[in-house]
């Protein structure tokens, strides 16, 4: 019925398409439907995964196996419909400095909780990442091709997909699409998957929570130092007459300063640490007008050598 649907509108668009199918390792018989639906169609590759691995690897499995200049991801149970896929493409070819549009519903088909783990991760990523205002992220997405290199370039294990997405380009718009009723079984996304998805957004790529622990270690260490200080100046005075009173005190807030101050040094030197490890590129080419004097050697190109012009005058 998908293929179907996506042939009539490829059709009617007059474009050429591949289709990229994942299983992701499921227990019935998806993937001999998937296999035979390959082996009589050039246009459409099948890839079964080993173990079930989710949606997000599963998404970045299709993407690594997409070849066209435009991608498409999207849900096969019919929810998104083909017929508004030339929303998506309309808005993104309209404007060249748009690298992923979104479609997004107006009135979600879902159950409540995974309607409330929505927004939850809506709230999560708009505070972690600088979204523009109105744009909602979802599944159903067009993107460029420099903006899938760039998500493929990432070497996270545990993937958030909308965190990878927004770390790799600011460049998003949505635009509004009908959003059908699910045609067979039920959604996998329990509340509390939906939340753990919301923790991994905000923990996979921000290192929000880390800045806020050493932010608080440093100011709990001032404040550790003026509370001593306040209280040493009484004592000197006169104003305090316990005994012992003062240096409980004075001891108190020194260590509890200083253990936080440590916490918040420790947490800088994580946040750095987790981004070497991340595997994150250090920067992605959108595009190149003109050719690079520099070959992947580092040495000059055989153009630039001769004076001789190049034949192309730009590369993407």
């Amino acid at each position: 019925m998908l293929l179907e649907q996506l042939a009539g509108e490829m059709k009617k668009l007059g474009r050429s398409y591949e289709v990229v199918l994942v299983d992701d390792a499921s227990p019935d018989n998806t993937w001999e439907s998937v296999r035979q639906l390959a082996s009589g169609d050039s246009r459409i590759t099948a890839v079964q995964l080993m173990r079930n691995c989710g949606q997000a690897i599963a998404t970045l499995c299709g993407l690594s196996h997409a070849r066209g200049r435009i991608v498409v991801t999207m849900d096969d149970d019919l929810q998104h419909r083909p017929d508004q896929l030339p929303k998506l493409l309309a808005v993104l070819e309209s404007d060249p400095g748009l690298d992923c549009v979104f479609g997004c519903f107006p009135e979600k088909r879902h159950t409540w909780y995974r309607n409330i783990g929505s927004h939850v991760i809506h709230w999560v990523n708009s505070r972690a990442f600088a979204i523009p205002a109105g744009v909602r992220s979802s599944s159903f997405r067009a993107l460029r091709r420099p903006l899938v290199t760039a998500m493929l370039a990432h070497q996270t294990r545990n993937v958030a997909m909308a965190a990878v997405l927004y770390s790799s380009t600011m460049r998003v718009a949505c635009v509004q699409v009908e959003h059908a009723a699910r045609q067979n079984g039920t959604s996998n996304y329990t509340l509390a998957r939906q939340l753990r998805m919301a923790l991994d957004n905000l923990c996979n790529v921000t290192m929000m929570p880390l800045r806020a622990v050493s932010i608080l270690g440093t100011c709990v260490f001032v404040l550790s130092m003026g509370l001593s200080c306040f209280y040493l100046a009484r004592y000197m005075v006169g104003q305090i007459g316990v005994p012992g009173w003062t240096t409980v005190v004075l001891l108190q807030s020194s260590f509890a300063g200083l253990i936080l101050l440590s916490v918040g040094i420790i947490g800088e030197y994580m946040i750095r640490i987790l981004r070497e490890v991340r595997g994150a590129p250090r920067f992605v080419e959108r595009d190149i007008v003109g050719v690079s004097p520099h070959n992947d050697n580092g040495e000059l190109s055989a153009a630039e050598k001769t004076g001789e012009p190049s034949g192309s005058n730009s590369r993407r």
